[in-house]
């Protein structure tokens, strides 16, 4: 079992001005990588993130300066006489591995970040920080990173593991786009002429994508990180926090929010983690069911997203509910669930 390093501990100093803000850092780990870590403490590992993203980026510039010159120069001596060279004479690869590497080193950033400035609170003897939005922001940008703000470190590296692999088994889906729109332009089946044939195949290839293996594994980290963060926040620091089940106007919008973004996250707001947590499973199991049912051609790309009403029930269901409860619990006396 993973537990929180925060547990049972009792915290000397107080927080003050002089205190590493995990807010702060994970700002800074999001606008400029490595400068987080520098921020928080870690000057060493800041440089050494913020190298690296320097290396790609000049990559990725690079190969998008050599892109734009050799298209320029396919123009000035006519598409008509290199049709075939035009595509495979490009480093569309070179770009793509300089801008995931990027990518990859940006999300590390953030989580790395975090990591640095939690140590380093810990270190100072300074109270843990919890909110709510800003756990939900950091798991939503970097999956894993809320679980380090929680203080749950092991398992927020798995989060972000489980996400980047993600991000690689999403890589086949684009390029077999890429593959399928590119015979259907050398096939003249996309033509200006009949646009509703044009977007029908369009939206069947973009729900194709959408419920793709590396995108749905990209998803339900991304929801459960969120759950999980509410969840080690609500049993955590913010304990004794009853606001989420007392009336009011702006804890009801945060309450749909949050149930929007992930689906059962209002009722862990409220310490329901049975309703929450029930919410979040028949959510993310509706969409991995509609995604498998495709994956093994029991139904259509057009038939899954029609049974996407499924999915987009459960979500309105969850949000409605956790509002419902709010309004009638006025503040948990009389409602018991």
């Amino acid at each position: 079992m993973i537990t929180s390093n925060d547990t049972h501990k009792t915290w000397k100093a107080p927080d003050n001005a002089k205190s590493v803000s995990v807010h702060r850092a994970f700002i800074y780990g999001a606008s400029a990588p490595g400068f987080g870590e520098i921020y928080a403490g870690s000057r060493i590992r800041g440089f050494i993130t913020a190298g690296f993203f320097i290396l790609f980026l000049v990559w990725f510039n690079w190969m998008v300066i050599d892109i734009m010159v050799r298209v320029m120069d396919l123009l000035f001596q006519g598409l008509n006489q290199s049709k075939g060279s035009v595509l495979s004479d490009l480093p569309i690869f070179s770009l793509g591995i300089s801008f995931l590497g990027m990518y990859y080193i940006w999300l590390w950033a953030m989580i790395s970040s975090v990591d640095v400035a939690v140590k380093q609170r810990q270190e100072n003897e300074s109270s843990p920080q919890a909110s709510v939005p800003w756990g939900v922001a950091m798991s939503w940008f970097c999956p894993g990173s809320g679980q380090m703000y929680t203080g749950y470190r092991q398992f927020g590296y798995i989060l972000l593991a489980g996400n980047l692999l993600g991000i690689l088994l999403i890589i086949p889906a684009y390029t077999q786009l890429f593959t399928s729109i590119s015979l259907l332009v050398k096939n003249e089946q996309l033509s200006a002429s009949n646009p509703y044939a044009l977007i029908n195949i369009i939206r069947e290839h973009m729900i194709i994508l959408d419920y793709s293996f590396g995108n749905l594994i990209q998803e339900a980290v991304r929801y459960f990180a969120i759950a999980g963060t509410i969840s080690g926040l609500m049993h955590g620091s913010l304990h004794s926090d009853d606001k989420w089940i007392k009336p009011s106007a702006a804890y009801g919008i945060g309450l749909f929010a949050a149930g929007w973004l992930c689906p059962g996250s209002g009722q862990l707001l409220q310490k329901r983690d049975k309703a929450g947590w029930y919410f979040f499973a028949g959510y993310v199991g509706s969409i991995l069911l509609i995604g498998l049912l495709m994956k093994t051609g029991i139904v259509s790309a057009i038939d899954a997203d029609n049974l996407a009403w499924i999915s987009v029930l459960i979500q309105w269901s969850a949000m409605i509910e956790a509002l419902f409860y709010m309004i009638k619990s006025k503040g948990g006396a009389d409602v018991i669930y």
